[in-house]
């Protein structure tokens, strides 16, 4: 039985989402749930933003703001409740890579670390359990590194997305792929009802995805293919925004004639 550790930065996402199924798992012991808080304001993450704006401008970033209700999970309780419900350990921690998340990892002493919904997490912390930590990235894996979920493959015209599960390294989503899914896109007229179906989509098969890459981790470890040179997203800019925009439009339409669009 695998004794796993939940590591996320938000109360009522994807790990909220998550919780009851892999506490379902007769295969699974859930050791503890870590709720960290937003990462400390530094030059270098001030700088790194800095950097973004100038590469997707002021209107993208406006715009990006605009967009993350449409990623946001489904109504969720808090994962409070669902911990108290199951009988599992909630631990708050300032920040994801901080001194108190070590101490928690170090006292619970973990088979597996299984991250929903974080930022970059270092080596210091994801070393900590004796297998390592694992990642859900809700796209495909390599093609779209450190991308939010269904709007970048609209932008290269695909009709396809997923989700990758992966072990995490010093790089951002970058480590060996341990399960893959990939599925149609749901489409829309309007790009925010695409993305927001679509997302749908993704947090349902995420529950099963990451129960069973928990459960059968070793046999999925040894099997393991490390990933191809990838290519890196960010926001997007308001120009390719607007790609993304018209190419829903006519993805849709098409969609329509192969009777798979809503």
């Amino acid at each position: 039985m695998n004794r796993v550790v939940v590591l996320t930065s938000s109360r009522s996402g994807i790990a909220a989402y998550c919780l009851p199924e892999l506490c379902d798992s007769p295969k699974l012991s859930i050791a503890g749930v870590i709720v960290a808080g937003a990462p400390r304001r530094s030059w270098r993450r001030i700088r790194l933003k800095l950097r973004k704006l100038l590469r997707i401008g002021i209107g993208g970033a406006l715009n990006g703001i605009r967009m993350r209700g449409w990623f946001a999970s489904a109504q969720t309780p808090d994962v409070g409740s669902i911990c108290a419900r199951h009988g599992v350990p909630l631990f708050e921690v300032p920040q994801i890579n901080s001194d108190e998340t070590v101490e928690v990892l170090r006292r619970l002493e973990p088979d597996l670390g299984l991250s929903l919904g974080n930022s970059y997490i270092a080596p210091r912390i994801f070393n900590l359990p004796r297998l390592g930590m694992i990642n859900v990235h809700g796209e495909r894996l390599p093609e779209y590194q450190n991308a939010q979920s269904v709007i970048w493959p609209i932008y290269h015209n695909e009709t396809r997305t997923g989700l990758s599960i992966h072990q995490i390294d010093k790089g951002i989503d970058t480590g060996v792929i341990l399960h893959r899914e990939d599925f149609d896109i749901l489409f829309a007229p309007r790009l925010k009802d695409t993305v927001r179906g679509t997302i749908a989509i993704t947090q349902a098969r995420t529950l099963s995805a990451a129960r069973f890459v928990c459960e059968n981790y070793a046999e999925l470890a040894v099997k393991a293919s490390a990933q191809a040179p990838g290519r890196v997203f960010t926001t997007p800019s308001i120009f390719q925004y607007a790609r993304m925009v018209w190419n829903n439009r006519r993805l849709y339409r098409a969609s329509l004639r192969h009777g798979r669009g809503t």
